[in-house]
């Protein structure tokens, strides 16, 4: 019995098929994906961005190289830029994939689709719009940067700049979001300012599809306070004319969803701050009670400029915040609870209240 057994196990062996392993020399790195709309309708222009292997650690200028196709189809075009290089295309390093604006403005579905369905892109690779096409922003290559795009692996998943600008988006969190009832995606902007520069300081704020609406810079800061806690940034307090900027420290935001069985619900926002004095373009001496009336100033700004976002938003029908995700966890009927939601959205208040809580001026004198 053992020997026919051992027979069996040597016949199974010899049917597995062997390792299709290849040494890291004849290997080349994709570390980021441009998909922009072809020149012919109804194809993608494909670009990569790659980083040649020297060969030595110390070296502190690495090679790069970007490879760019046609074709109806993203898997194709792949495939035919592996007859442009002579070692094997590798993306387990890959690690963004930036959309032209002629896509993002049209229809993400078809390349998200690709990214999720892709065995060998990892589902935390990182997603923005490029602007204005996804390969020009490939092509960039700031000063400071050793490894090809580097700079833009660093800036967006946070290991680096600590910006209140940029907005993290992962493969899966848009994935979730294009098809789950109550929120929708967002996407940073990275605007390509000739070679050796970029700009991230916009979101776009998609339906299930495409761009619905671009924030502006301070939109978008003040869209990141509400959506994460600890925003590192600056705010404005004027008080008869004279500007003043505080650091904020540290920060948080809540909300509640109310009178939703009256048929008119309201949302009411909360903003905890807590910051230290930064600026100021006068040169009287900072006093208790100046740093009272500051913090009142502060308040009221924060109050009207958050305020004035949410009815933006809300009149575009988008909903980035979940606030129907909200809803819906908290409201049990799944068959109805959503339809319910559509009729309390459109006549949405909404209430803001800012608490700010500047610790002292910044000055010892």
């Amino acid at each position: 019995m053992r020997k026919a057994l051992s027979a069996i196990g040597i016949v199974l062996l010899l049917l597995l098929a062997g390792c299709d392993f290849k040494e890291i020399d004849l290997r080349i790195f994709v570390l980021a994906i441009g998909v922009d709309p072809g020149e012919e309708e109804g194809t993608f222009k494909i670009s990569l961005k790659l980083a040649i292997p020297q060969g030595e650690v110390t070296k502190i200028d690495e090679k790069m190289q970007i490879l760019t196709e046609e074709s109806p189809s993203i898997s194709e075009a792949l495939r035919r830029m592996k007859s442009k290089v002579e070692k094997e295309l590798d993306y387990s390093h890959c690690k963004s994939i930036i959309l032209g604006e002629g896509i993002a403005r049209k229809d993400i579905q078809h390349v998200m689709d690709w990214a999720v369905r892709r065995r060998d892109v990892q589902l935390i690779v990182n997603f923005a719009v490029g602007r204005p096409e996804a390969l020009q922003v490939l092509q960039v290559r700031p000063e400071s940067e050793r490894i090809p795009s580097n700079s833009l692996i660093l800036a967006m998943s946070g290991q680096g700049t600590e910006s209140p600008f940029i907005a993290s988006v992962y493969s899966f969190q848009l994935m979730r979001n294009i098809y789950e009832k109550g929120i929708d995606p967002i996407l940073p902007i990275i605007e390509a300012k000739g070679k050796s520069e970029f700009l991230i300081d916009k979101i776009a704020l998609l339906d299930s599809e495409k761009i619905k609406m671009v924030l502006t810079p301070n939109e978008t800061r003040l869209y990141n306070l509400l959506s994460r806690s600890n925003l590192r940034t600056n705010l404005p307090a004027y008080i008869e004319g004279v500007m003043y900027q505080y650091y904020t420290e540290r920060s948080s935001s809540d909300y509640k969803i109310l009178n939703t069985e009256s048929g008119k619900a309201t949302i009411r926002y909360h903003i905890k701050i807590k910051g230290i004095l930064e600026e100021s373009s006068s040169q009287d001496l900072v006093t208790h009670s100046l740093l009272k009336k500051i913090q009142t100033a502060g308040e009221k700004e924060l109050e009207d400029d958050i305020l004035a976002l949410l009815k933006k938003i809300h009149t575009s029908g988008l909903d980035p915040f979940g606030w129907g995700l909200h809803y819906g966890a908290r409201h049990f009927n799944n068959d109805t609870e959503m339809e319910v939601w559509k009729e309390l959205y459109a006549g949405l208040d909404f209430q803001v209240k800012a608490d700010v809580n500047i610790k002292y001026s910044g000055l010892i004198k």
